[in-house]
């Protein structure tokens, strides 16, 4: 009977950890031209994969999460 126990909390802690339950959409990738960095290297166009950033406070206001 404990190894049952044990066997179905294992279970539900895996299916549990697997299902993801954020109710924002994830962030899109953006086209980032080619164009020289602050030290004067040349960067080839590619693809940037944004991160979503919590709402946060910027200057005394506040700054609902988004995609950056």
């Amino acid at each position: 009977m404990r190894l049952f126990v044990l066997a179905l909390c294992f279970i539900f802690i895996s299916v549990f950890s697997a299902v993801d339950v954020s109710a924002r959409p994830p962030c899109p990738k953006v086209w980032v031209e080619g164009h020289y960095n602050h030290h004067g290297k040349w960067i080839r166009p590619h693809w940037k994969r944004q991160h979503y950033v919590a709402g946060h406070y910027r200057h005394g206001q506040w700054v609902p999460g988004h995609c950056k």
